[in-house]
């Protein structure tokens, strides 16, 4: 395990912060493992020439990747993993639905 010193802005330190404690809170380890987390999914759309691609961590075990969610959750069945404790994480930021108008219920 290495060990890195970075400058960051005080922007950046702060939201950086804010986001591990609202996660973790002040468990030890916390921020490195965001970091890590940050720096492994980066580094990844860099190496996979920006196509999406849904991985499935156990911890900081990878259990599975694939290029859709279907794809990803036939290969965990395929080999038999527990769903359950699973955090899964795409490569690249889903586009969330903006819906508006009146809800009529029924």
């Amino acid at each position: 395990m290495g060990t890195l010193t970075i400058v960051l802005s005080d922007e950046i330190e702060e939201k950086l912060r804010d986001v591990v404690s609202k996660l973790y809170g002040s468990s030890k380890g916390a921020l490195s493992k965001v970091v890590e987390d940050a720096l492994r999914n980066y580094l990844f759309s860099l190496e996979s020439g920006q196509r999406r691609l849904f991985r499935a961590y156990r911890g900081d075990t990878l259990v599975g990747e694939a290029e859709s969610l279907d794809e990803l959750a036939a290969l965990l069945k395929e080999k038999k993993v527990d769903l359950r404790g699973l955090k899964i994480v795409s490569s690249e930021k889903i586009k969330t639905t903006a819906r508006s108008g009146y809800r009529v219920r029924t």
